[in-house]
Order: structure tokens, then C-alpha cells, then sequence
């Protein structure tokens, strides 16, 4: 009997442990104008704690907040173009900006759940990007090489290996981070130290982005994507040679960039270029807009905002990606048949499990019948 019930339990466990089998796939999002309550405002960079929870910050110290089923503006400590936003939880973001003007020094907010106030910045640079990996572990990096971090009492200036303008942070854990920046400028955090890394690309890089220690993306002009493998690294062949301001990840095989045209530098073309990563490669996606896209954000697989910020028309906005299909996807690997969510490799393996299982469970039945009788 006691055989009996432990192949029943295994029998179990082997059906159950398949619906680890399955990953979802990057989720094709239709993208459309979503309603904004600051006009025709720049809007320079969005992130999101949840689908209900997302910042989205801009010119002329714009903050705007979503809470599920509406944007709405929120006070600001300051009137200073913001240009990057990031958080650690719905009550503890961080966002900086600056505005353009001769000695011009970055100013840097923090969001402590129920307003915005102003924090001491210990360096007269322009500040571009803030990233928090907890609320004691931030990073900013701006012009000349600026690199402050947070350890959750104060900001502080930490040692840079370059004198170029950094306008991208991301890390992957507390001791592995990057940045990127004018020309062929990466730099890494080791947990110790910045250092400076190789880049496959003399072109400037705008936006960084890491999944995990293995896997980080850059993207920057003339449609440059290039990515960390782990050892180093490489470009990648991409889909537009307009320029990608901004790149974010889902997952290792569901990332989004955006950008536009040269149109935003004084040349011709049209904006509002989307692109995303399906884990093999980069295609254009369907964009609602011809303006220049800053930022784009995540809350899910099935939902995404790019900030629009057009600076030659002073055009503002805000556009929407959802979901078109389930969130359930056969994997790459599974061959695309079967029940949804699950490959048809993984309902073969399950079955043949199964009816083994089943089979020997049988036989020990019968065994015991016969002992019996």
C-alpha cells in the first residue's frame, strides 16, 4: 500500500512540476494615444511600480502620476525640466532634471509616498539618469562623468573612470551595474569599483538595460543596439536607423525600444519609432504617433507607456501599449501546438509520464489482488 501511494504522489508531482515547462513569449502590445492632463508638455521619462502605480515626468518640473484607470499632475517641488524618474516602491521614488541655462545644475526629488521634496545634490553637474536596486543602493550619472549613489541617507560623488557625459544607468544586483554614454563610452560597477569596458560601437549610446548579470542591452543612435552577454559586448542587427532613446525588458526574450528621426535634431524624417525583442530578434512595431518617443516602461508583458517628447515642436504625450492576445504563449523551443501555454513537447512528456506511471500502478494492484487470493 504504501508503494501504491507513493507512486500515486509522484504520479501527481510529475503532472504538476510540467506547468514550470512553459515561459511566455514576448507579447505583441497594440499601441495607442493615451489621454494626458498636461497638454502639449514634454514628457521625458516614465516607470512603473505596478499597473496601477507609474510616474511619468517632463519639462518644466512636470510629474504626472497613473493609478490604474487615469494620469493626473501631481505637485512638484520644482520647475525644472525632469528627465528620468525611477523606484524602489510606491513609496520611495527618486527623479532629476535640470534646466537649460549657462552654470545649469542638476536637480534631484524624492517621493516619500505622499509628496515630492527636494534632496541636496552633492555635485554642480547636470544629472541625466537615476536607477534604484533597493532604498539604500541608487545611482545617478550626468555630465562629465558624474557618478553619485544613494545609501539611504545621503547622495554622494563616487569615483568615475571617464570625463564624458554618462545619460544611462541600469544594474543587475547591487554589484553589477552600468552605464553608457557619449561616443563609445560603457562603464561598469563591479561592487567595488567603476571601470570602463569595451564597446562594439563608436556610435553614442542614449539608454541601458539589464535582465539579469547576463543580459543587458544599449541602444543609441543611428538605431545601435548592442548587447552584454555576460563576457562582452556585441552589436546586434537592428530593424531602424532612427535613433533609440530608450530600451526596457520584461523578460529575456520581451524587450521594447523607442525613439524617432533625426526629424528631432533639425533634419527630416518621422518619429515615433517602436521596436521590440522577441528573444531572437528586433522588429518594428506599429506606432500610434510621429513624434519622438523618450522613455518606455513596462508594468507587465501585457502593458507598456512611452513618454512622447518632441523638443523641435514642443509636442507632449503619452502613448499606451496592451495586450492583443493571452498572456499564456507556447515558448520559443516548443513548437507552437498544443494546449495554450504549454508546448506540445511538454503534453507528449507529461502523457508518457503519466500513462507509465499509470501502468505500474496498475501491475501493483494486480500483484496485490493476487497475494490476496
Amino acid at each position: 500500500m504504501r508503494r501504491i501511494l507513493f507512486l500515486l504522489s509522484l504520479l501527481i508531482l510529475t503532472l504538476a512540476g510540467l506547468t514550470a515547462l512553459p515561459t511566455t513569449n514576448a507579447q505583441p502590445l497594440t499601441w495607442a494615444t493615451a489621454t494626458t492632463p498636461t497638454g502639449s508638455t514634454e514628457l521625458i521619462s516614465v516607470f512603473c511600480v505596478s499597473s496601477n502605480d507609474c510616474w511619468i515626468v517632463g519639462y518644466s518640473g512636470t510629474i504626472i502620476h497613473w493609478n490604474g484607470s487615469s494620469w493626473a499632475t501631481v505637485t512638484s517641488p520644482t520647475n525644472k525640466d525632469l528627465v528620468s524618474v525611477s523606484c524602489v516602491s510606491s513609496s520611495d521614488c527618486w527623479a532629476l532634471g535640470w534646466v537649460y541655462a549657462v552654470g545649469a545644475v542638476g536637480t534631484i526629488i524624492h517621493w516619500n509616498g505622499s509628496s515630492w521634496a527636494t534632496v541636496t545634490n552633492p555635485t554642480s553637474q547636470i544629472l541625466y539618469s537615476v536607477f534604484c536596486v533597493s532604498s539604500n543602493d541608487c545611482w545617478i550619472v550626468g555630465a562629465a562623468g558624474t557618478i553619485i549613489h544613494w545609501n539611504g541617507s545621503s547622495w554622494a560623488t563616487v569615483t568615475s573612470p571617464t570625463n564624458k557625459d554618462l545619460v544611462s544607468v541600469s544594474c543587475a544586483s547591487s554589484s553589477d551595474c552600468w552605464a553608457v554614454g557619449v561616443g563609445d563610452t560603457i562603464i561598469h560597477w563591479s561592487g567595488s569599483s567603476w571601470a570602463t569596458v569595451t564597446s562594439p560601437t563608436s556610435k553614442g549610446l542614449l539608454s541601458v538595460f539589464c535582465v539579469s548579470s547576463s543580459d543587458c542591452w544599449a541602444v543609441g543612435r543611428g538605431g545601435t543596439i548592442v548587447q552584454w552577454s555576460g563576457s562582452s559586448w556585441a552589436t546586434v542587427t537592428s530593424p531602424t536607423s532612427q535613433i533609440l532613446q530608450s530600451v526596457f525588458c520584461v523578460s529575456s526574450n520581451d524587450c521594447w525600444a523607442v525613439g524617432g528621426s533625426p526629424g528631432r535634431e533639425g533634419g527630416s524624417g518621422s518619429g515615433g519609432t517602436i521596436i521590440q525583442w522577441n528573444g531572437s530578434s528586433w522588429a518594428t512595431v506599429t506606432s500610434p504617433t510621429i513624434n519622438y518617443l523618450q522613455s518606455v516602461f513596462c508594468a507587465s508583458s501585457n502593458e507598456c507607456w512611452a513618454a512622447v517628447g518632441n523638443d523641435d515642436a514642443a509636442v507632449g504625450g503619452i502613448i499606451h501599449g496592451t495586450s492583443t492576445t493571452s498572456s499564456m504563449q507556447t515558448t520559443s523551443g516548443g513548437s507552437g501546438m498544443g494546449i495554450p501555454g504549454f508546448p506540445l513537447e511538454a503534453i507528449v512528456l507529461g502523457a508518457f509520464l503519466g500513462f507509465g506511471l499509470l501502468f505500474v500502478l496498475r501491475r501493483r494492484l494486480l500483484d496485490a489482488r493476487s497475494s490476496i487470493s
